[in-house]
């Protein structure tokens, strides 16, 4: 901004360019803005003459947009407090700025909202646009959600899940069975038989998958799960807390008539992601009961705060930060004509990190 007599002035404009060179509008554009069609020489001369003149600086998104694209990717979650999508964002945030791309983040919670973001998002007109969450699978607004991208890509932008792959678009996505094998195997070897199970929405994928995978290692241990302690979470600490809590106010949890496993109680949390988890092990000891001593407790994702609570909280690993690099990846590299490998793979086989929260029987 220049300063005269005192008085900050406005920037120069494209328009006060135009002229102090005396050419049109359309000539100073295609001069400064890289325009492949050609201008006179003397022409760019009186035009880049007139710029430095007037210290004028070329908006970067106004030519990104006249060329097609902004220099920039939207990114939509669902919850930028939970720590995994964090994990995801900075991992796209990083990316992103290594190549010079600005990130715009917006929180979407329901598929509705969902939908309404990536409207409002492709009138931006941005390089990409990542979506990590969609993965409800019966959602009336999925159609809707993919007529927008496709018209969106059509028109030269790139749009790329995260964990969802049941879109025809790239996807960067984990083994979610395979891992809730895992840590139910886990389970079953350091002697468990009596889980709650915290799972999210049945419509969910990720927790669709990683429910089925762990009951399929249980049942095929003969672990027979009481009904009652398959509890909806939501995905969420606060949803995860409330379950175990109105398990306790019923008296299922500890061992007395009326107990789930035939008034045994319970000998472990088995959560499907690591926030429900850590919102268990609240609830636990408000209801007389130590996680990792009374109770084993698992989580899934491996969040940043699951090595720092007490006590620390045996999960598995998801590499969230290379989640959100291998989408940004996608949007900026090249795709081929015609390319089926949609599936983006950050993690080949399940890391169970073994803590405190899960001690041998």
């Amino acid at each position: 901004m220049a300063v005269q007599n005192g008085k900050a002035q406005s920037p120069a404009t494209l328009m006060d360019v135009a002229r102090e060179a005396n050419v049109s509008i359309a000539t100073a554009s295609r001069v400064l803005n890289g325009s492949t069609r050609k201008v006179r020489n003397q022409s760019y001369v009186k035009v880049m003459e007139a710029a430095t003149k007037l210290n004028y600086r070329p908006n970067a998104y106004a030519q990104a947009v006249a060329k097609g694209t902004a220099p920039s990717i939207v990114l939509l979650v669902s919850d930028i407090s939970d720590p995994y999508f964090a994990a995801v964002s900075q991992g796209v945030v990083r990316a992103a700025a290594e190549r010079g791309i600005s990130v715009t983040i917006g929180v979407a919670a329901t598929p509705h909202e969902e939908l309404e973001a990536v409207r409002k998002a492709v009138a931006t007109r941005p390089r990409g646009i990542i979506v990590s969450e969609s993965e409800y699978l019966d959602a009336p607004e999925r159609p809707e959600l993919e007529s927008e991208l496709k018209q969106y890509e059509a028109s030269g932008g790139r749009a790329v899940f995260v964990l969802n792959r049941n879109l025809p678009f790239p996807a960067v996505d984990v083994a979610n069975d395979v891992g809730a094998r895992a840590v139910a195997k886990l389970i079953v070897d350091s002697g468990y038989s009596r889980p709650v199970i915290l799972k999210g929405d049945d419509a969910h994928r990720s927790s669709q998958e990683r429910l089925a995978g762990v009951m399929d290692v249980l049942d095929a241990a003969g672990v027979a799960v009481d009904p009652k302690a398959v509890a909806n979470g939501k995905f969420s600490r606060t949803e995860g807390y409330a379950a175990i809590m109105r398990m306790g106010r019923s008296g299922l949890l500890s061992p007395g008539e009326g107990a789930l496993y035939d008034g045994r109680g319970v000998d472990s949390v088995i959560a499907l992601n690591d926030v429900m988890a850590i919102g268990a092990m609240t609830a636990l000891r408000a209801n007389g009961l130590e996680p990792g001593k009374d109770v084993g407790v698992t989580g899934f994702g491996d969040i940043p705060y699951s090595a720092d609570v007490y006590p620390p909280l045996t999960t598995v690993h998801l590499p969230l930060a290379e989640m959100g690099q291998a989408a940004v990846d996608s949007v900026l590299g090249k795709r081929d004509e015609g390319d089926d490998d949609r599936l983006i793979y950050v993690q080949s086989a399940p890391d169970v990190v073994l803590r405190g929260s899960l001690p041998r029987r």
